[in-house]
C-alpha cells in the first residue's frame, strides 16, 4: 500500500476549501453574541495549537459548525470522564517526529543526523464529547458594537512600536520607507474591520530585514507577492483570534483567493510554510504587544487568566505621507520603473480599486497595498 502524502492531502483540504469560497482562517463574523467569532483552538491541557494545526482546526469547525475551542483525544476525553460521541468523526492534524539517519557528507564520511518526519493523529472538539467539565466551555466574545473604537486592543497594535500613519484610501506597508498606512478610522465600516487591516498589515511589517527578514521586494501580482500576502492574511487571523478581534479586513477576497489558489497547485509544501511564517509574524505582533501567542503557562486544563492589557499607545492623528515628487522630475531609469508599476498595478487582479491620492501616489513597487473593507 502506497505511503500517505501528507502534505498533498492537507493541501488538497485547503484547495477545496478555498474553491468552495471559504477560507480556513476566515469566519462569519456578524453574531451579535460572538458564537460566531474566531477562537485560537486549544489542546486539552489549555496550550493553543500552532500554525498549520490552526488552519486544520478552523476549517473543522466552519465545516461542522463546532463553537468549542478546545480539542481531545479519544484518550484524552476518557481520563476526564468524558465520552466521544458514537459516530463522531475525528479531525486529523500534524506533528513532527526526529528520525536518526546516517548521511554520507561533503567528504565522504558517514555522520549521523536528524531529520523531521510528518505524522497525523485524531483529535475531536468537545461539541462531539458529553460529559465534558463546564470549564471547557468556551466565554463568549465581547464584540465593540458599531463605530465605537475598541482602544484596548487597538492601543495592543500600536504598542508593537511600528511606524503607523493614518490618512488616505489605501492600507499598506512600505518595506523600503518602514511604516504602516492605515486609512482614517471613520472610513471603516466598524472597529473590527478597522483592527483586522492593520493586524494584517502589521504582519507585513514583521517580514522587515531587521526583524524576521522575510523577501519584500516581490512586484505586486507576483507569485511570491501573493505568497507574502497569504502569511499576513494568516497571521492577522492569528493575532485577531488571540485579541478576540471581531472583524475582516479584504474587500476584493475572490482575487486574493484566486492569487492564493495558483501558489498552493504550484507547490504542495506552500501552506505548511506559510501557515509557519504566519505564526512567526503573529508571535512578533504579540510579543511586541506585551501578549503571548502561545502555551498559557501554569493554566493546566483550566481556562487561560485574561492577559495584562498593556500600557494604553496614543491614538494617533491622522498623517498623511508627504507628496511624491511628480513624476517629469525623476530621472529616466526612475520613470521607466513609474511606467512599469503603473502597467503591473493595471493588469494585476489584485489591484485596488480606490482613487489614488496624495497619501497613496507614491507607492512604491514593493509596497504591500490592500483595499480594507471600508464605508
Amino acid at each position: 500500500m502506497a505511503k500517505a502524502d501528507i502534505y498533498q492531502q492537507v493541501t488538497d483540504q485547503l484547495i477545496a476549501a478555498l474553491e468552495a469560497g471559504a477560507s480556513p482562517w476566515r469566519k462569519s463574523w456578524n453574531d451579535e453574541t460572538g458564537a460566531g467569532a474566531l477562537h485560537l483552538p486549544r489542546r486539552a491541557n489549555g496550550e493553543f495549537y500552532r500554525g498549520i494545526n490552526t488552519l486544520l482546526l478552523w476549517g473543522a469547525a466552519e465545516e461542522c459548525g463546532f463553537k468549542s475551542d478546545r480539542w481531545f483525544t479519544f484518550k484524552q476525553a476518557e481520563a476526564l470522564g468524558a465520552q466521544v460521541r458514537k459516530g463522531s468523526t475525528a479531525t486529523k492534524i500534524i506533528f513532527y517526529k526526529s528520525l536518526d539517519v546516517e548521511r554520507t557528507n561533503d567528504a565522504g564520511e558517514t555522520v549521523d543526523a536528524t531529520i523531521p518526519m510528518i505524522r497525523q493523529y485524531c483529535v475531536f472538539n468537545a461539541d462531539q464529547i458529553d460529559g465534558l467539565p463546564e470549564r471547557f466551555t468556551p466565554a463568549p466574545v465581547a464584540v465593540v458594537a458599531g463605530k465605537a473604537r475598541d482602544e484596548l486592543n487597538e492601543s495592543a497594535l500600536r504598542s508593537t512600536g511600528a511606524d503607523i500613519r493614518e490618512g488616505g484610501v489605501k492600507a499598506y506597508y512600505s518595506p523600503a520607507a518602514d511604516f504602516v498606512q492605515m486609512p482614517t478610522f471613520d472610513r471603516f465600516d466598524n472597529s473590527g474591520a478597522y483592527l483586522a487591516t492593520l493586524a494584517h498589515e502589521l504582519c507585513h511589517w514583521t517580514g522587515h530585514t531587521s526583524r524576521l527578514d522575510r523577501s519584500l521586494k516581490n512586484a505586486f501580482g507576483s507569485k511570491d507577492y501573493a505568497s507574502e500576502e497569504l502569511i499576513a492574511e494568516i497571521g492577522s487571523a492569528f493575532v485577531g483570534a488571540r485579541l478576540g478581534i471581531v472583524g475582516e479586513h479584504i474587500d476584493n477576497h475572490a482575487a486574493y483567493l484566486a492569487a492564493w489558489l495558483k501558489v498552493l497547485k504550484e507547490d504542495k509544501r506552500a501552506i505548511f510554510k506559510a501557515a509557519s511564517a504566519a505564526q512567526r509574524a503573529a508571535d512578533l505582533v504579540l510579543a511586541n504587544a506585551g501578549l503571548e501567542s502561545g502555551a498559557d503557562a501554569g493554566q493546566g486544563d483550566d481556562q487561560a487568566a485574561p492577559a495584562p492589557a498593556p500600557a494604553p499607545a496614543p491614538i494617533l492623528a491622522p498623517c498623511p505621507m508627504p507628496a511624491p515628487a511628480p513624476v517629469a522630475a525623476l530621472r529616466p531609469a526612475q520613470r521607466e520603473k513609474h511606467a512599469e508599476l503603473v502597467k503591473v498595478r493595471a493588469s494585476s487582479p489584485m489591484r485596488s480599486k480606490a482613487p489614488e491620492t496624495a497619501c497613496t501616489a507614491g507607492l512604491g513597487l514593493f509596497d504591500f497595498v490592500d483595499q480594507p473593507r471600508m464605508l
